[in-house]
């Protein structure tokens, strides 16, 4: 039977299966039945493949599963898996049609204990800070005015209403990809959704609005193992080689989320991180009042100096009118003196001027017998020569 054949079970007393066929209907069952199973490590192989080959017991032996990890996967995990170490898979049976065998393949593998995760949180904090993963230099700056974001989170609580009610209004273009933020089940999606915006981004958009400026990584807070998908390996190194900054919004308690000490930026709400990328906007919303209110109040001093520079201008004309008038008085007095003392009008009367020597003769001393004489009378001019001098006595 081929795979994908679609079997009839209105009678099921009369239809005959194959071995195979009917290996092929358990398992298609079981695929849609993903569950959850925990146990302690008893054996332990890793093929050339990079599959991991283990069985898994209870505490008291009194159950046995062989169990399956897919290389991809057992890469993503993070747990690095050894005998005797207690555990919980999450996954599907599945049973391998050439010997009939029933094993459990496993998608996730998850640490059992806060001690044991603990442990395992430190050693790979201390193997990636001893790389520099964690070194504030190696960290980005966010583009001054951020317009387009990548916001990844899941859509359904309430994180994501607070982020986006928190962005403010600067016509922010969101781009969000939807995926499972809880427990170590998360570590698959995240990565999925980092790498479809890597691709997006790295492409130039498509749509051009899709080519993000900044990656935002956000959930609540919560326990070490609920944020066991944010200290995996694989989606801190995914962080940290984004094509552009990485904002990690994803709350922590006493030991922060690997990720988020790796991000470009590390906020402990997504109302935080909101604020963070809405900052200099509101920086620039802000300069812009102010600058409106210094126009202002540019535009009512120069309407102050203006109304100054009309009134002075009225002033300094009505005082210059005055002056203008004062002058003209004292011209027209001057003009009346001028006439007054005018010499031509007491020549006008029937007096001369006499002068000798260019000098007008003002006493008869000033005179001798033969002294030469020009005469002004008000027609002309007379010469003359002294002939007596009677001087009074």
């Amino acid at each position: 039977m081929a795979t994908g054949t679609r079997l009839d079970f209105s009678a099921e007393g009369e239809t005959v299966f194959t071995v195979v066929q009917y290996i092929e209907v358990l398992n298609t069952f079981f695929k849609r039945e993903n569950v959850r199973i925990t146990g302690e490590v008893s054996e332990l192989k890793r093929a050339a493949s990079g599959h991991v080959y283990f069985t898994i017991k209870d505490k008291d032996a009194q159950g046995v599963m062989d169990c399956i990890v897919w290389s991809r996967n057992y890469d993503l995990c993070g747990v690095a898996l050894e005998v005797g170490m207690e555990i919980i898979l999450g996954g599907h049976p599945n049973i391998y049609p050439p010997s009939g065998r029933l094993s459990f393949v496993a998608d996730t593998v998850e640490l059992v204990g806060e001690g044991a995760l603990k442990k395992a949180y430190d050693e790979l904090r201390k193997k990636l800070e001893a790389e520099g993963v964690f070194a504030e230099e190696r960290k980005r700056a966010l583009p001054e005015y951020v317009s387009r974001i990548g916001v990844i989170t899941s859509m359904k609580g309430a994180v994501i209403h607070d982020f986006m009610n928190n962005l403010g209004r600067f016509g922010f273009h969101v781009r969000g990809i939807d995926s499972r933020v809880e427990g170590q089940q998360a570590a698959k999606p995240l990565l999925a959704a980092m790498r479809r915006m890597r691709e997006e981004t790295e492409a130039g958009g498509a749509p051009p609005d899709r080519a993000i400026e900044a990656l935002v990584i956000i959930r609540g807070g919560g326990s070490l193992e609920s944020l066991q998908a944010f200290n995996n390996e694989m989606l801190v190194r995914e962080a940290v080689d984004f094509p552009v900054p990485v904002i990690a919004g994803i709350g922590h308690d006493q030991d922060v989320p690997l990720m988020a000490l790796a991000a470009d930026y590390m906020t402990s709400t997504p109302t935080a991180a909101a604020h963070l990328l809405g900052r200099s906007w509101e920086e620039a919303r802000m300069k812009t009042e102010q600058f409106s209110r210094i126009h202002i109040r540019i535009g009512e001093e120069l309407r102050r100096i203006r109304t100054d520079l009309e009134a002075a201008r009225s002033s300094v004309l009505d005082h210059a009118a005055e002056l203008i008038m004062r002058a003209k008085e004292k011209l027209a007095m001057a003009e009346q003196l001028m006439r007054v003392h005018d010499p031509m009008r007491q020549l006008k009367l029937g007096y001369s001027i006499v002068w000798h020597d260019g000098m007008i003769v003002k006493s008869a001393a000033a005179l001798a017998r033969g002294d030469t004489l020009d005469i002004r009378l008000t027609d002309g001019s007379v010469h003359s020569k002294v002939e007596d001098v009677d001087r009074n006595e």
